[in-house]
């Protein structure tokens, strides 16, 4: 990703203002797109406002789940943290930052509905800071923690003193701690990275040259004083910059692995974090119960219900997955129901509807097993899985005649796929190899897949897997450890 050219030097005071200048419009472009979001609950975006007090940089309205009040703090060093300093400093008379959000809260609130603040910086969170350091990840919120803090604990302690510091009582501080969104560490590449994704669900440009174009239209908006924003205003910038490209898509957001800071760009989303053994992404590969593997597919296959009914065909798949989550994202969403997919993979977007190039022949290989009439299938394009599948089926005794392994002519490799159109015809070719073996052995019942490639080519496959036989496919619990049934997909 292009940006900006590296710095010569530590920025100068005014420098700093122009950075930060450039991180709000960054801040308000993102907000811009969201705007124009298709059954979007995002209304108009308003900038700078009066009546919002210390709150005002960036505003989302949304009638229907409570409006969103933005600060927009930034720092030329990231390695500085949102700590006591940030929150409670004050310069001459002037107010704390603490003081400017609880002040502002009380004035803005309604108790039928009441205001969502957000505090959004590149800074992270100061982690031995007795409350700061207890910001929930699920929901960047310090409530409940706050809230069921002992009075003599370091957190009561701190809270009392920061009730003190802004003139009210425990009870009015955690109400306003509960509404208060702590959205740090949202660097320029993180929003870079957002505004390119939202433009693409948009169906716009998605290239560094056609966000810097909508940050010059949010500086125009602040130089003309334009402080609302609404779908139209939005859409005369991507007419102008000729920014339209596509149709929009829908986001399917599936967190399988690793949460998504974002979840609110995608109009589906599933968190399955939770389910999962390990404390990172490197670590999880399996839920905590078999019976996870199809709670998840339930969910999926209720996703995917809920976009079809609404009418979505042109679906962009977000999220951290796994090859065999990545196969059943395709097989829900398939092609023979109308669906086209798309994922960003290296950074280049991966579509079903891809136009195919030319790709060297798929290579087969075959094992016997001889321990029933099931079919199993090594698809190996990154590297080849012929070793450890081999040594799964027969350890794990499973009812199959023969392991029919398939990897590029020459080898597997992790550069052998170049691109979307490459994906396209190796998941034809897969595809299409597993028919011709069925043809030859018409008394299998049921198969046993196993992927080894790049993630969105196991989408695409799955995309594409029909007119075969009921698929059990397996997931790769990490080198030497085996592999594990995951999902059973009909086909």
């Amino acid at each position: 990703m292009t940006l900006l050219p590296p710095a010569a030097g530590p920025a100068s005071r005014s420098g700093v203002r122009r950075s930060g200048d450039d991180y709000q419009d960054l801040i308000a472009w993102v907000a811009a797109l969201r705007v124009i979001q298709p059954e979007g609950e995002v209304t108009q975006l308003e900038m700078e406002i009066n009546g919002a007090g210390n709150v005002d940089d960036v505003i989302l309205r949304r009638p229907a789940l409570g409006d969103r009040f933005g600060q927009v703090k930034w720092a030329t060093n990231t390695a500085l943290t949102v700590d006591e300093t940030f929150m409670t400093a004050q310069t001459g008379r002037g107010t704390s930052l603490l003081q400017k959000l609880y002040g502002s809260f009380w004035q803005l609130h309604d108790p039928d509905r009441p205001p969502i603040l957000e505090l959004m910086t590149n800074r992270g969170l100061d982690p031995a800071h007795p409350l700061l350091g207890h910001v929930d990840g699920r929901t960047d919120l310090l409530v409940p923690y706050a809230a069921d803090a002992p009075l003599n604990s370091a957190a009561g302690v701190q809270l009392q003193k920061w009730g003190e510091h802004v003139g009210g009582d425990r009870e009015r501080l955690v109400e306003m701690l509960a509404h208060l969104v702590f959205r740090t560490g949202l660097t320029v590449s993180s929003e870079w990275d957002r505004a390119k994704a939202l433009m693409l669900a948009a169906g716009l440009k998605h290239g560094d040259d056609a966000v810097r174009r909508g940050l010059g239209a949010v500086a125009g908006w602040v130089r003309g004083g334009r402080r609302i924003i609404r779908p139209g205003d939005v859409h005369q910038v991507i007419d102008q910059h000729a920014l339209r490209a596509d149709e929009p898509r829908a986001v399917l957001l599936v967190q399988a692995i690793d949460r998504d800071p974002q979840q609110e760009d995608a109009t589906e989303v599933l968190d399955w974090v939770g389910l999962y053994e390990g404390n990172t992404p490197a670590t999880r590969y399996r839920p905590r119960e078999d019976s996870d593997w199809q709670r998840m597919a339930d969910e999926l296959a209720q996703a995917a219900q809920r976009l079809e009914a609404a009418g979505e065909r042109d679906i962009l798949v977000r999220g951290k997955l796994r090859q065999a989550t990545f196969f059943l994202v395709g097989a829900y969403l398939p092609a023979v129901r109308g669906m086209t997919l798309s994922y960003l993979q290296y950074q280049q977007l991966w579509s079903t509807n891809a136009a195919r190039t030319s790709v060297p022949a798929l290579e087969r290989r075959y094992v016997s097993i001889d321990a029933g009439t099931d079919l199993a299938v090594a698809v190996g394009i990154a590297t080849d899985p012929a070793k450890a599948v081999i040594g799964y089926t027969r350890m794990a005794r499973l009812p199959v005649s023969e392991v029919v392994i398939l990897t590029p002519r020459g080898s597997a490799h992790d550069q052998a796929v170049g691109g979307a159109g490459e994906a396209v015809a190796y998941a034809q070719m897969t595809r299409d190899a597993v028919r011709a073996e069925l043809e030859r052995r018409p008394q299998v019942e049921r198969l046993h897949l196993f992927l080894a490639g790049p993630g969105a080519l196991a989408m695409l496959l799955g995309h594409r897997w029909n007119r075969l036989r009921p698929t059990i496919v397996y997931e790769h619990l990490g080198t030497g450890r085996d592999y594990t049934p995951a999902f059973t997909v009909d086909a």
